[in-house]
């Protein structure tokens, strides 16, 4: 569905908002706030992977840089 000023569209047909009943502006309006909803969560949801995705790799680079440091104490005691 797409809005334009006042003419509405859905799957490729066009509606003047003027001929809609009240009941049908109310979804129309539901439909695009949660058109809207969708598309923030979406993009939260990608952000949200991104950000675990660096997490994680600074996890392991942390715990590859402790295993190193521990490697190499150990070689200096022996």
């Amino acid at each position: 569905m797409t809005e334009q000023s006042n003419v509405i569209q859905i799957d490729g047909k066009e509606y003047l908002q003027s001929d809609l009943s009240v009941e049908q502006i109310r979804l129309v309006t539901k439909v695009a706030k949660f058109q809207k909803q969708s598309n923030d969560l979406k993009d939260a949801f990608e952000d949200a992977n991104i950000l675990q995705q660096q997490y994680l790799q600074a996890l392991k680079t942390s715990l590859s840089n402790d295993e190193t440091t521990k490697a190499m104490e150990n070689s200096k005691a022996s």
